[in-house]
């Protein structure tokens, strides 16, 4: 068996503060801001939420909810580290939070960054040209030429300014996002397939700091059948 050893982490004596990554973003576009209520009982949602691999394109109003009950920041509070901690739907080590979700919607050749804080997307520039060959792999992987396409970006300085061996700590919070996004896809009736390439070499072009790093995609539709 091959296993890494990411090794055990434990907090800094004194955390390292930590520069965010200076993004090059274009148009910003506000979601829908009346999204809506989740009425399913959660025990029916762990009974069915499944893996689909079949999509229809969502519109503005599901994806503007699917983004409101999964990844917005639901509170916050400064800390020494650079940037705010923050209260999500999902749990972060350190409430830290360092996982951004790029979105890449049928139709259109732009990524977009969800901004938590403010429920808006925000163009990325160049990314259609740095994440061309990402596009190009997971359409091989699963073509979904319907689905919306969600990048999980982590920012790894983020959480190594508070731990260190914090490497495991960037990927449990990736996974911890993963479950909570399939959970809000069954809740609304959609469907929702993980996929198992990181995003790299691409996702870490998308900034010129060296402070990304790919750590998933996954695949949102509305429910088109059974797969």
């Amino acid at each position: 068996m091959t296993w890494i050893d990411l090794g055990d982490p434990l907090p800094r004596s004194t955390p390292e503060r930590y520069s965010l990554v200076d993004w090059n973003f274009g148009e910003f576009y506000t979601l829908p801001a009346q999204a809506a209520a989740l009425n399913c009982p959660f025990g029916e949602v762990l009974d069915a939420r499944n893996t689909q691999r079949t999509f229809g394109v969502v519109d503005d109003e599901q994806l503007g909810t699917f983004l409101w009950h999964a990844c917005r920041r639901r509170g916050s509070a400064a800390s020494s580290l650079g940037f705010d901690l923050e209260h999500r739907t999902a749990p972060s080590a350190g409430a830290i939070h360092p996982i951004h979700v790029v979105v890449k919607r049928p139709g259109d050749a732009r990524w977009w960054l969800y901004q938590p804080s403010t429920h808006q997307l925000v163009e990325l520039k160049q990314a259609h040209t740095r994440l061309a060959g990402l596009l190009e792999l997971s359409l091989q992987v699963l073509t979904g030429a319907d689905a919306t396409r969600l990048l999980f970006v982590a920012e790894p300085g983020k959480t190594l300014s508070k731990y260190q061996d914090g490497c495991s700590l960037v990927w449990r919070d990736a996974g911890a996002i993963l479950g909570i996004m399939a959970l809000t896809a069954t809740a609304q009736g959609l469907n929702f397939c993980p996929l198992g390439i990181t995003g790299e070499p691409w996702a870490s072009a998308l900034a010129d700091q060296g402070k990304l790093a790919g750590v998933g995609l996954a695949l949102l539709g509305t429910a088109t059948g059974a797969w």
